[in-house]
């Protein structure tokens, strides 16, 4: 059964989830501890794979429990490492940090060399995302070295990708498509083709940047043929960006606005599937859950039938007994006293019942309000992205556009002065930020409310900038996205501090994010 849940584990994870709870239910039925622990942990990646964090969470720690009592450290391991990615995800960097910490420690501790491997790799991941490059550099190489000495060249894929990626944001670029081509090498070799699409896309990555834009167009082309082949829209996604900062660099900007526009619409369509595959894995999830107590209930009812079964035997004995002596008086105290035992009866199932269905709508309540929540923040995270790349673009063909100026044509400088003012007016006309902040209210409900209580001197300019901090942007993205300079970024946020009322060793950015 289990074995059926893993084939569709990607593809149908609604069936997955459904096949892998029967097979739970067998494992428990047949005392299989361990199989048990192994069935709430494939559980658990499929609600993670679907954005159930709180439920996938759950299932790890049921089965960390079983697996204690087992002694099976291999599964604990797993699991410390499980819960340091769901961490990642929900924005918890250093409980991440401290799970995979344990997994680590829980491996080295029971001479688990892969455990140890997997759990530096992603220690690993960790500091280069802080920007910690030696330390990062370190756990990976020690990784390494522990699945090349154990023979684990399979494993070592994933590895030696990190270690491109280090050296690619150290502009290492020798280095980074050295490791990415050893990577694409082994995933070839396992067959691993979702692995592959990522491999094709950094090695396209790394020719562009060191200016072979030709073939980093090949290869980002051939990623994106495998990517549709394959129906990953992840990876689709990223294959179009690339496309498009290819073309950018060849200064084809018709191309790099189309795909750059694809690689958006590709986005949008991953959360409109994501909303509709976690909706049929909730509702899956609900069916088990009513088969469930469904079955308590039924065995409920049937254990109280049974005692008032014996109750009703003894207390027939009783009567017939007492009803040689006193028959026609206990035959009316006992009618009356049956009366009332089912009338009580009927009240507390009653009863039972509509507590049953109040909590039920509560619970879906609170589930949907979760939804929305995460569904809102894709959708805010996803206009973000397109409002900063596009304001990117069309500033770097304005600067492109005023540099030609210089040598062409009297009648040339005239249409490029038209397409200049055209690119300024789109600037100021661009209503994406209306529908942005109808996004942003969303999730951040009470965010204006609150911060224009503050000061009644607030300007849009302002509450653009608060925006856009709350959302923790870089200072980079922030000037980007406002289409302004560095130094006029500094001047507005030393305004908006001044109009805030904040002392001057207070931090504006912090303040922001507490509101």
């Amino acid at each position: 059964m289990i074995n059926r849940a893993e084939k569709f584990q990607y593809t149908h994870p609604d069936s997955s989830y459904y096949f892998a709870t029967q097979a739970l239910e067998i494992a428990k039925a047949n005392s299989f501890n361990l199989q048990e622990a192994a069935c709430l942990q494939f559980l658990g990646e499929i609600l993670f794979q679907q954005g159930i964090y709180s439920e996938a969470a759950e299932k790890w720690r049921k089965s960390s429990f079983i697996f204690q009592k087992e002694d099976n450290y291999e599964g604990l391991i797993d699991n410390y490492n499980f819960l340091g990615k769901l961490y990642s995800k929900t924005k918890s960097p250093n409980l991440s940090l401290e799970a995979h910490k344990k997994a680590y420690e829980l491996a080295r501790d029971s001479d688990n060399r892969r455990g140890q491997a997997i759990s530096l790799g992603w220690i690993g991941g960790y500091h280069e995302k802080n920007g910690d490059y030696a330390l990062a550099l370190d756990c990976q190489w020690s990784a390494l070295k522990i699945l090349q000495a154990d023979g684990l060249d399979e494993l070592s894929a994933d590895i030696k990708e990190n270690l491109g990626s280090i050296y690619e944001d150290t502009e290492d670029f020798d280095s980074a498509f050295y490791y990415f081509k050893k990577a694409y090498s082994l995933n070839l070799q396992s067959g691993d083709s979702l692995k592959l699409i990522n491999n094709i896309n950094n090695l396209g990555d790394i020719y562009r940047k060191k200016g072979l834009l030709d073939t980093a167009l090949f290869l980002s082309n051939q990623a994106l043929e495998l990517s549709r082949r394959l129906q990953d829209n992840y990876q689709l996604s990223s294959a179009y960006r690339d496309m498009s900062k290819v073309y950018q660099e060849k200064r084809d900007f018709y191309m790099a606005f189309t795909y750059l526009d694809s690689s958006r619409l590709t986005y949008e369509d991953i959360f409109s599937s994501e909303a509709a595959r976690q909706m049929a894995l909730m509702e899956a999830l609900y069916e088990v859950e009513s088969k469930d107590q469904e079955i308590i209930k039924l065995q409920h009812i049937h254990l109280v039938d049974t005692r008032v079964k014996i109750l009703l035997v003894i207390l027939v004995l009783v009567i017939v007994g007492l009803s040689l002596l006193f028959y026609s008086r206990h035959k009316l105290k006992t009618e009356a006293e049956n009366a009332h035992i089912k009338y009580e009866k009927e009240a507390a199932d009653t009863k039972q019942r509509l507590i049953e269905i109040e909590l039920r709508n509560i619970q879906l309540k609170e589930e949907k309000m979760i939804q929305d929540m995460q569904s809102n923040s894709k959708a805010l995270a996803a206009e973000t992205l397109h409002v900063i790349d596009k304001n990117r673009l069309m500033e770097e063909i304005r600067e492109k556009l005023k540099t030609t100026l210089v040598d062409d044509s009297k009648e040339q400088k005239k249409k490029i002065r038209n397409l200049i003012k055209m690119i300024d007016n789109n600037f100021v006309r661009d209503t994406d930020w209306d529908d942005f902040r109808n996004n942003f209210e969303k999730v951040h409900e009470t965010f204006y409310k609150n911060i224009q209580s503050l000061s009644d001197d607030l300007s849009p300019a302002d509450l653009r900038l608060a925006t856009l901090m709350k959302l923790n942007l870089s200072s980079k993205d922030i000037a980007s996205t406002l289409n302004i300079s560095a130094e006029s970024l500094r001047i507005s946020r030393y305004r908006l501090k001044k109009k805030l009322n904040l002392k001057k060793q207070e931090s504006l950015q912090n303040f922001i994010l507490s509101l």
